[in-house]
């Protein structure tokens, strides 16, 4: 078991989503940034849907029992009382009743703490308690860190569905120039840049959204929708983000910059 004292900034337990649920209302949910929830399974030996826990930093937790346990994602501050030191995408023992306090996020926007077994219970926990441990996978864990990937900057795109609503050289504008990250939520990635010009009035009845979709509201600054993104939205849609970059969006803190490139 884990005992957790602080969740700290939007944490949470997250598996890798559900999809197929848009006709019901739901996005896929689940880790934001799903490439790094997988590295953590398979750095511990677990099975690729097997749940962790996703912070933004602040988060405590505690230890009744040895538990191995690896850091992903963001780069963070990471202070262990009571047992050995945690790098980034080294898998650790860490000995029953030792504590880890994930701090300061230092470059990217999520960190994800993968356990061996996997956490038990998925969604969100807004206070203190604690989370129950998967059994062991009998498989073997990593015996070497991975290698931290460095952040691009740069984001492919195809040209959206409503690209026809924005003055000609939208799209080629979107991609002319770097965007800086305003904000970002598990919902989606607002962008601050040049705005985007509009070739149409008024706004779209509501439509089918997708992940990674880059919406443009009428102060013609993108936003680019994640994990927790509505199912439908009046907003025409210029691009959509490639799968494959869904994650370079997904670790951009506020204040980073992304490129965009047309496919």
């Amino acid at each position: 078991m884990i005992t957790v004292s602080s969740w700290g900034i939007a944490g949470r337990v997250v598996g890798p989503g559900v999809v197929g649920r848009a006709r019901l209302g739901a996005s896929r949910g689940g880790a934001v940034d799903q490439g790094s929830l997988a590295l953590a399974n398979r750095l511990v030996g677990n099975a690729p849907d097997a749940a962790a826990i996703e912070t933004s930093g602040g988060t405590v937790v505690s230890f009744t029992r040895p538990t191995m346990v690896v850091l992903t994602g963001a780069a963070a501050e990471v202070v262990v009382v009571d047992g050995p030191p945690l790098g980034w995408g080294a898998p650790v023992v860490l000995p029953a009743g030792a504590t880890l306090r994930i701090g300061r996020l230092t470059s990217g926007a999520r960190s994800y703490l993968g356990v061996r077994g996997g956490v038990v219970e998925r969604g969100v926990v807004e206070r203190e308690g604690a989370v129950h441990l998967g059994a062991d996978p009998g498989t073997p864990a990593a015996t070497v860190a991975a290698a931290r990937p460095e952040p691009s900057g740069v984001v492919r795109v195809w040209p959206g569905p409503r690209a026809d609503w924005f003055a000609d050289d939208a799209l080629s504008g979107l991609c002319a120039t770097s965007w800086s990250v305003a904000s970002t939520s598990r919902v989606g990635v607002r962008l601050s840049g040049e705005p985007l010009r509009r070739g149409r009035d008024g706004e779209l009845p509501s439509e089918g959204m997708v992940e990674g979709a880059v919406q443009v509201p009428p102060d013609g600054q993108p936003i680019v929708m994640l994990a927790d993104h509505p199912t439908t939205g009046g907003y025409p849609v210029l691009a959509v983000v490639d799968p494959r970059d869904l994650g370079e969006v997904a670790q951009a803190a506020p204040g980073t910059m992304l490129r965009f490139v047309r496919l």
